[in-house]
């Protein structure tokens, strides 16, 4: 890469994250060469991508943060009104547009698993209000397309744009858990709108079954084998990345599809509640199952950077093979305004009802979550690319490195939902 005076803020945000990848990494010319190269060729996959994902924080956005936090606002709110002026800002505003496009451009993702489940509102109501946020979004955007089948993700790489599939973070979202019937009839609703994968839990316990925080391992209820059934069904993919060991075990055991953990790490490196044991990603591997690797810096251990990540990845793949491990980053990324809206991001965290202890697992101070690494470090989305290099440097063939950024995700989206 070629280091060039920077013409704007962007481009001066990419030269710090380019110049702290290479302290973190070390690679070599011939290195960054092959793995950009092959970046750009690959369809890559994100496997989970939190939220809104690209999130330009615009000055109206940073002045109603601002508000909000002085008002002490509770955090939901906070949230969900960040989510609906970048929506709005994303589609309305010409500069906002460009540097969303320039994201994904820079990232080089063909296709992200976009997690929709708003924390200040996580039922029903909450889920539809996101997906016809996202709609509008897609709808607006030739470069966007929502992704229904494996082969709507290869036609996006043909075509130079990005798709987006459509995921729930968790099934509270069809319910309370009073009428099973109508319950189960929501999953059809989610897949006919366009969902096609779904979380069984998020961190505690539902009706489905038990959280990975939870204080017992009960697993699936009899109405959590029901929904996995329902969505086996229509050819949903299940996602066990937040559930509790015994949940996981019982999901692999009872889908007739493989099960994806789409983010999460390993806990033999870091014994981290939302990592996954030894056992539970073979169980999950031994029956054609999916392990994405993320980035959510607590998770990961030691210094926290792209090396850490790396040697999740590394771990994963010698535990379960080359043919079940991709990257589902769970990170986020903020264009405009990064050192300011850093500061105020940790504050909003550190609100009372924000939920970050259990979020986190509980072991994390919001002062060591290393959020510089993933908004201007080697973790920044956009940063993607190098990733792939990081990836050269680790020793892995082409065509494994290729599984490992797209080809495993894809391979599971084909299997289970087409």
């Amino acid at each position: 890469m070629s280091v060039s005076k920077p013409r704007n803020s962007e481009e001066k945000r990419q030269q710090e994250i380019w110049a702290r990848t290479k302290k973190v990494l070390n690679f070599s010319e011939s290195e960054e060469e092959k793995g950009l190269a092959l970046h750009g060729e690959s369809i890559v996959i994100d496997s989970l991508f939190p939220g809104t994902g690209v999130m330009p924080y615009s000055n109206r956005i940073v002045k109603s943060l601002e508000t909000m936090l002085a008002e002490s606002k509770p955090y939901g709110d906070i949230i969900n009104e960040i989510d609906r002026l970048a929506h709005i800002d994303i589609v309305e505003s010409q500069e906002i547009r460009e540097g969303y496009l320039q994201s994904w451009k820079r990232s080089g993702v063909t296709c992200a698993n976009r997690a929709l489940w708003p924390p200040g509102e996580p039922g029903f109501r909450g889920a539809l209000k996101n997906l016809s946020l996202s709609k509008n979004k897609i709808d607006r955007f030739d470069e966007i397309s929502l992704a229904l089948s494996a082969e709507d993700i290869r036609r996006a790489k043909k075509e130079g744009r990005h798709a987006i599939i459509w995921s729930l973070l968790n099934t509270t979202v069809l319910g309370g858990g009073f009428d099973v019937s109508e319950e189960l009839n929501n999953v059809d609703l989610f897949y006919g709108l366009g969902v096609r994968a779904m979380e069984l839990t998020f961190n505690y316990r539902n009706f489905v079954g038990d959280g990975c925080m939870e204080r017992y391992e009960s697993g699936l209820s009899h109405y959590g084998v029901k929904v996995v059934e329902r969505m086996n069904n229509l050819r949903m993919l299940v996602d066990v990345s937040h559930s509790g060991y015994q949940t996981t075990i019982d999901a692999v055991d009872l889908s007739k599809y493989p099960v994806a953990a789409s983010h999460t790490t390993c806990r033999s490196i870091k014994d981290h509640v939302r990592g996954k044991t030894d056992d539970e990603m073979m169980t999950i591997a031994e029956k054609g199952g999916y392990i994405g690797i993320c980035q959510t810096t607590p998770y990961l251990g030691g210094k926290r950077t792209l090396k850490e990540f790396l040697d999740h990845v590394e771990y994963a793949v010698e535990l379960v093979g080359i043919d079940h491990v991709g990257i589902g980053t769970n990170n986020r990324y903020r264009p405009f305004n990064p050192s300011k809206t850093n500061t105020l991001v940790k504050q909003m965290w550190q609100s009372p009802d924000s939920g970050i202890d259990w979020w986190l697992g509980r072991r994390a101070p919001i002062s060591t979550t290393n959020i510089d690494e993933t908004q201007t470090g080697s973790l920044t989305w956009i940063n993607w690319p190098y990733f792939t290099v990081g990836l050269v440097t680790r020793g892995y063939s082409d065509d494994e490195i290729q599984k490992i950024i797209g080809g495993n995700f894809l391979r599971i989206i084909e299997e289970t939902i087409g």
